[in-house]
This record gives C-alpha cells, structure tokens and sequence, in this order.
C-alpha cells in the first residue's frame, strides 16, 4: 500500500501510482470514497479533481483541511485481507479475485460517505464537514456559527432575512418577496454564494 495526501497529489508531487488499482480518499479513520482504475490511480485521481466529481467538490468545499486528507493506493495483493471466500475443500489456497472484487469487499467494509453502489449504510458525513448537500443531507444551519458570518452578513445586504418557525425549521425570506428553504439556500451557503433572485 502506498499513502500519500491529497495536497502532494493536486502539486502533482506523485505522478503515479503504477501496479495500484484501488484507491481510499479519507482524514484519518473516516472514509470518504473508494474507486478503482484499469489505468492508473493518480490519473483517476486527477479526473475527479477536474469534472469535478462530488469526491472532487467535497475536496474543494473543504478546503484548506481537506489538503491534509489521505489517499492509499492499495495493489490487488494488498486488497486480499479484505475479500472474504469460501474455500471449497480444508486449506484449500484461494488467490483468485479481480479488483471490482476487491472495490465491492473494501466499500461493504469500510463504508465510505460517498460511496453509494455496494454501501448499503455509508457512514454520514459529521457535521464539521461542508458539503452535506452533495449527499442528499441538509445540515442544520448553526446560526451561531462564525464561519458563516460573512455570508450572512452578505445575504443581509442583499435583502435576505432568515425566519425560524415554532418547529425550529428556517426558511429565507428576501425583500421582493422570494421565500426560499434552508434545504434550497445550503448549497449557496457552503459555497460561499448568495441564491440568485431571478
């Protein structure tokens, strides 16, 4: 196995990867993605970044943390301890798995936040992560959160107000009358971007 992090991959201080074929994208003990390439690892690496995939923008939203994340670049070999077979007959030697094998037994094991084929129960992503919206799950707005006092200082000069009812749920309300959901305004309010009014 070989690990490197994601900021010695994006200053391309690791140009490849040769004879690895499954990849991990995590920060510490949590993962966020596994993949695999016929090609090479890094190059696949590098196509996230520039699609950019949601393992892409989530690097990208986490930003500068996220350049101290890990990848571990794991040969077939090094994915053995992880593909569970039946032997047929007593001390019977298995050696046979291919990497889709191999991608399918890490995924089910370390249940990736990504990662949806294969995980049926992905870890969720904790709440000191930005990018809940790429997952389908709307972290609650901490209102008193400074990180997002900028934004909201800047939605305020724009004409939004936010409105949190009896149930705690908050909905964005702008002075010409557009009325927004949290669930709506969060993707603007992770990227640093204000809701357009048109």
């Amino acid at each position: 196995m070989k690990t490197t992090t994601i900021s010695q991959l994006l200053n391309k201080e690791v140009d490849h990867a040769l004879g690895h074929l499954i990849y991990v994208v995590r920060d510490g003990s949590l993962i966020f993605y596994v993949g695999q390439s016929r090609r090479d690892v890094v190059e696949r690496f590098w196509e996230h970044m520039q699609v950019p995939s949601r393992l892409g923008q989530l690097i990208r939203l986490n930003k500068p943390h996220s350049l101290q994340w890990q990848a571990d670049f794991y040969t077939l070999a090094d994915c053995q301890q992880f593909v569970r077979q039946k032997a047929l007959f007593p001390l019977q030697e298995w050696q046979h798995f291919d990497m889709d094998m191999a991608e399918q037994a890490i995924i089910a094991q370390m249940r990736p936040v990504l990662n949806r084929d294969f995980n049926p129960q992905p870890t969720p992503l904790p709440p000191g992560y930005k990018g809940h919206t790429l997952l389908g799950q709307t972290k609650p707005f901490p209102l008193d959160d400074p990180q997002y006092r900028p934004w909201l200082n800047r939605m305020s000069l724009q004409g939004w107000v936010y409105v949190q009812d009896d149930d705690g749920r908050i909905h964005w309300q702008h002075s010409s009358g557009k009325i927004l959901s949290d669930t709506a305004v969060a993707p603007y309010r992770e990227s640093g971007q204000l809701p357009p009014l048109a």
